[in-house]
């Protein structure tokens, strides 16, 4: 059943001319999907039917964009968060189309995150530091921490009462929220850990690892529930669908592949024509976001792709 899930599936094509994919992101609503690259300015398309293909630039945010997150919490809904490598945060307000809070952090920006109600917002840099904002008065940020090492991927869990940090010797950190009690670790890979991704129904979390797999584990007991391998290179990007059905997961092997999440089965592979930098499910349907590099060596150009049912 789940292998004929995406044999109508297509992939569609965006207007893009900014370099390399940094990132992607959808909106809560599912209405905006936002791309940051490696030259010029952020990209919003709005996904109505017909002329959507060519988007709209946020020229404001400059051309320095790395990390993005839109807020997941529908009251906030028009609030994206844009990191620069340098040391700022911008919150663009899309009713205001401007910016409308600059967040000041302490390091070189490596990952950006929100919780799940949209109330905390957390930065890690390259400099092993965590910085998390209370948004009710984002002034100042109301954890600073210095950690003993240096942090890939950060997420908190679906009840907001967890913090995952995934690191470069493999592991995931646990921690309570808000109390940052350090709670476990969990021995996730050989080689840097160099994503995570949750599940929607709370049960499950998949990590991606230097070691070219992909771990399952429970949440309750953070048990292994599968290693899956195949890969042939480091894999960089895990993600699970709004359902929490399927993982979508990416390394440098010019490919996309969408595991079942409980079952473990290759139900789909998505062939791409360079390493695959930044994807997202849309949050409301089986919609898949993905964003390539590109080679000049080839002359292959980066491209914003969205895998939908036609």
């Amino acid at each position: 059943m789940a292998a004929n899930t995406f044999q109508n599936h297509k992939e569609t094509k965006m207007h893009w001319e900014q370099g390399a994919i940094y990132d992607l992101s959808w909106s809560s609503d599912g209405g905006l999907l936002t791309a940051a690259g490696a030259k010029g300015p952020v990209r919003s398309w709005r996904l109505e039917r017909g002329g959507h293909k060519e988007g709209e630039e946020l020229k404001e945010l400059g051309n320095d964009i790395e990390r993005l997150a839109w807020c997941p919490a529908l009251q906030h809904s028009q609030i994206l968060a844009a990191a620069s490598y340098e040391k700022c945060v911008f919150l663009w307000d899309q009713r205001a189309n401007s910016v409308s809070t600059k967040l000041d952090t302490s390091g070189l920006n490596s990952d950006i995150c929100w919780s799940p109600s949209g109330k905390y917002f957390a930065v890690v840099n390259r400099e092993e530091g965590l910085e998390i904002f209370d948004m009710a008065s984002p002034q100042s940020p109301v954890v600073v921490a210095e950690l003993d090492e240096v942090v890939c991927s950060i997420k908190w869990d679906v009840s907001e009462s967890l913090l995952f940090m995934t690191t470069l010797r493999g592991s995931v950190e646990v921690y309570a929220w808000p109390s940052m009690e350090h709670l476990t670790m969990i021995p996730a890979h050989t080689a840097a850990c160099n994503a995570i991704g949750i599940d929607p129904r709370s049960k499950l979390l998949a990590t991606g690892g230097a070691d070219a797999t992909m771990g399952i584990w429970r949440t309750d007991d953070f048990s292994t529930v599968r290693t899956i391998d195949g890969y042939e290179s480091p894999l960089l990007l895990v993600n699970f669908s709004s359902d929490g059905r399927f993982i979508a997961s990416a390394s440098d092997d010019f490919a996309v592949r969408l595991h079942d999440s409980y079952s473990g089965e290759l139900v789909q592979q998505v062939t791409v024509t360079s390493m695959t930098t930044a994807l997202e499910w849309h949050p409301r349907n089986l919609a898949l976001a993905y964003g390539s590099a590109g080679s000049a060596k080839t002359s292959i150009k980066p491209t914003v792709t969205i895998f939908l049912k036609s």
